[in-house]
């Protein structure tokens, strides 16, 4: 599991864990194969790696670092209503369907170029 390098950028920590808490990571080490120390580095690992992104997060990322997303401007920020529940409008709108699509209602609003 660990290889030369990595071992050689190990800091130790010594830990007392209550017995009930051993024995449960000593079992889970022998399922394992493993020593009781791969498995604690194991699941710390997996405990504090940093969450996956959701597929929204990285989409809106990606268009941030493409410049198609930028935050709002100060004028802008300040006519939005604080009494309004927005992920609530956001939830009732993808539940809605369009005869015909908003994105035709808008194209029709905007008149001919």
């Amino acid at each position: 599991m660990e290889n030369e390098k990595e071992v050689m950028n190990m800091t130790t920590l010594t830990l007392e864990l209550p017995k009930d808490l051993l024995s449960l990571l000593q079992e889970r080490a022998s399922k394992g194969g493993q020593e009781p120390q791969e498995a604690a580095l194991r699941i710390l690992r997996k405990e504090l790696a940093p969450e996956a992104k959701s597929e929204r997060e990285q989409v809106i990322e990606a268009l941030r670092a493409s410049g198609l997303v930028r935050p709002l401007s100060e004028d802008l920020r300040q006519m939005i209503d604080p009494d309004i529940d927005y992920e609530a409008v956001r939830r009732e709108l993808a539940e809605r369907s369009f005869d015909p699509p908003l994105s035709q209602i808008i194209l029709e609003n905007r008149g001919e170029k």
